[in-house]
């Protein structure tokens, strides 16, 4: 067996997984991203609506709420300075 060395090890290769992964690389790590599955994003991610939300199924002022509106202001601005093509409804 070979010896491997890496400053970061994640878990799962989905939205996040890939994610965390690159951003940990863009820091000069080195990763290492492990998946069960046979294919990359095949786990919850495979599951995803799609769906930007609104926080309208939170608790008005919940944490939950107050993030998932600011997340999503922050996407919608994220999509527009990147001219990344989304359907807002």
């Amino acid at each position: 067996m070979k010896d491997f060395d890496f400053d970061a090890t994640v878990v799962g290769a989905g939205a996040v997984g890939l994610a965390c992964g690159r951003a940990l690389s863009k820091r000069g790590l080195t990763v290492l991203v492990l998946e069960k599955e046979g294919q990359i994003g095949q786990g919850v991610s495979s599951r995803n609506s799609e769906v930007i939300h609104g926080g309208l199924y939170y608790p008005t002022g919940s944490l939950k709420a107050k993030f998932c509106v600011k997340g999503r202001r922050t996407l919608y601005d994220f999509l527009a300075s990147r001219k990344i093509d989304h359907w807002k409804c």
